[in-house]
């Protein structure tokens, strides 16, 4: 067997390994580990739910900080009747923490460690708890704008950025793949190589595959970490 074809095998069985730990990690997750905060009515609940079966199966719980939440499910959880306790000690036990749908100023006051509001105090303590955090947005985020409003969006997604958290829309047909890959093989850089972005966003950790590290050598093909910038 030649070193191109054992490349290609080797490439197969990482991709294989990796689909069925994640897939097994998908069903062995429990609901309370992942919680989904509603910070107010979602916009795009079949975007949202998509998402979440991509990322994580059916292991994610609700809960909704408005009393309307948008979300038909019967399992979904309302802030106001849990109570600031049992939240917190949910926050507390909880691996991941995705914000959903934040308006403009708690994206500021959690990017500036304002913790004056409950949410906020949540979303930071989680931070600082290096938790799995992300807030996913309806909203494509803005490229700085010197001098209008903008600006203090670009700016505080990008303070949340250098925080390791996780920062992109949902509302997009291919948003699990721009929150970032765990797995690069040479099929992504090629397809990357043809692409007019030349970029490939990946989770810090992604594996990537002994043939996508000879194509990234050969092809002008970025891969680009979560934190470092925009998934864009």
């Amino acid at each position: 067997m030649n070193t191109e074809l054992l490349h290609k095998l080797i490439e197969l069985i990482v991709a294989e390994v990796v689909r069925r730990v994640a897939k097994l990690e998908r069903e062995q997750q429990h609901p309370e580990q992942v919680l989904v905060l509603l910070a107010a009515p979602v916009a795009y609940p079949k975007e949202l739910r998509s998402l979440l079966k991509t990322q994580f199966g059916v292991g994610y719980t609700f809960i909704s900080f408005s009393e309307h939440s948008g979300i038909r499910d019967d399992g979904i959880l309302f802030a106001n009747q849990l109570g600031e306790a049992k939240l917190l000690d949910k926050i507390t036990k909880s691996k991941t923490v995705i914000l959903v749908g934040p308006r403009l100023e708690l994206l500021g006051q959690i990017a500036a460690g304002e913790d004056k509001e409950f949410l906020s105090y949540l979303m930071i303590r989680s931070i600082l708890w290096k938790k799995d955090v992300r807030l996913y947005l309806d909203f494509e985020p803005p490229k700085f704008r010197r001098n209008t409003f903008l600006e203090g969006v670009a700016a505080s997604v990008d303070t949340l950025h250098q925080m390791n958290v996780t920062v992109c829309p949902y509302y997009t047909g291919d948003a699990a793949a721009r929150i970032g890959a765990t797995l690069i093989t040479e099929a992504d850089v090629l397809s990357a190589a043809e692409s007019k972005e030349k970029t490939i966003c990946a989770r810090v950790g992604a594996i990537i595959t002994p043939a996508a590290r000879d194509a990234l050598n050969v092809h002008d093909v970025t891969v680009q970490y979560e934190g470092e910038t925009l998934c864009s």
